[in-house]
């Protein structure tokens, strides 16, 4: 998560109070404060109700706005301008298409959707979480005279030198990314000399490009549940001190010519459970490789002590380089 602090560069203001029936400070926006790009999303506003205003308010203003939003200009999701001061709460769903929860005489700005409504969160996929802040602003002037097709921006800047108090509730929201890395080559050699590497134990040392496998022992797989041992250094990767040490690779999935993948068990359970795979397919000019790492099931207390993915895809990328040039030489010989 960003540490920006979408306040550090403005003026100093008193502090009041804004509650939530929707919000709770700190905590995941309900379902139906998300986009309706995300299933179950409403892009519903959230109930607001402060109390507690600087004496001299004469307005408000209500924003929105996602610091960490990959932008380098955060996202403004709701902008409302010239609340009068008799307002203290706006209902939930105030902010949809006509403003039709807003008082006489506050209207809507367009958010960075360029929509002048609320627009609920969807960071992107694997972004990590994402805050909202929603402030309510108390203003020493009825209207700050902005246009109603200005910029939530302009309505900030224009507001910085009346601002008496801000009340602020924050929530967050994050959408999870995949669990899983796939790259494919077309390797030019039959499946059936990519397969016998990739059942060899020593063949997984040698097309290796973590630099995490020194070496291997054990007979070839032929069907699930087959297992080899592996001697590993993690050093390579400089994320775990583990040193040297050995895993079991244990077969999770075997079809000849078409497809194998193993999970690894180290010397201390509970194991990751993080899978590793080829797929093979048939191709006029060889076999369509398909290299494949799935870390979606795997076990929390991992989850804590490592950063998934280990291996990132221009190392599967490399592998398959190096699974090539190693299926060049086998069949040379």
């Amino acid at each position: 998560m960003s540490v920006n602090d979408p306040f550090a560069r403005l003026p100093e203001a008193a502090t009041f109070t804004v509650a939530s029936t929707t919000i709770t400070d700190g905590a995941t926006w309900s379902l139906e404060q998300f986009s309706s790009a995300v299933p179950g999303g409403k892009d519903l506003s959230p109930q607001l109700s402060w109390s507690g205003a600087p004496q001299g308010t004469k307005s408000y203003a209500v924003t929105v706005y996602d610091p960490d939003a990959p932008t380098g200009s955060g996202f403004w999701h709701w902008a409302v301008a010239d609340l009068p001061a008799t307002c203290a709460e706006l209902p939930e769903g105030a902010g949809d298409d006509t403003g039709s929860g807003l008082p006489d005489g506050a209207f809507q700005l367009p958010n960075d959707a360029r929509l002048a409504r609320f627009i609920g969160a969807a960071p992107p996929a694997g972004h990590g979480p994402h805050r909202y802040f929603v402030v309510v602003h108390a203003l020493d002037v009825e209207s700050l005279g902005v246009p109603a097709d200005a910029t939530p921006a302009l309505l900030g800047f224009t507001m910085t030198s009346h601002i008496l108090g801000r009340a602020v509730l924050m929530a967050t929201a994050e959408t999870p990314g995949p669990e899983r890395i796939e790259v494919t080559r077309l390797i030019p050699a039959p499946a059936g000399a990519v397969f016998a590497v990739l059942t060899d134990p020593k063949g997984h040392v040698d097309i290796d490009a973590s630099g995490m496998l020194m070496d291997a022992e054990g007979a070839s797989v032929t069907r699930a549940g087959d297992r080899f041992v592996v001697h590993m250094d993690r050093e390579a990767l400089g994320d775990v001190p583990l040193g040297r040490y050995d895993v079991q690779v244990v077969i999770t999935k075997l079809v000849p010519g078409e497809e194998i993948a193993w999970t690894v068990e180290g010397p201390v359970p509970p194991h990751a459970r993080h899978v590793y795979g080829y797929r093979l397919e048939p191709a006029p000019d060889g076999t369509l490789v398909t290299s494949y790492y799935d870390w979606s099931d795997v076990d929390d207390d991992w989850r804590k002590r490592v950063h998934f993915p280990v291996i990132s895809e221009s190392a599967l990328k490399g592998t398959l380089g190096i699974l090539e040039r190693t299926v060049r030489r086998n069949t040379a010989v």
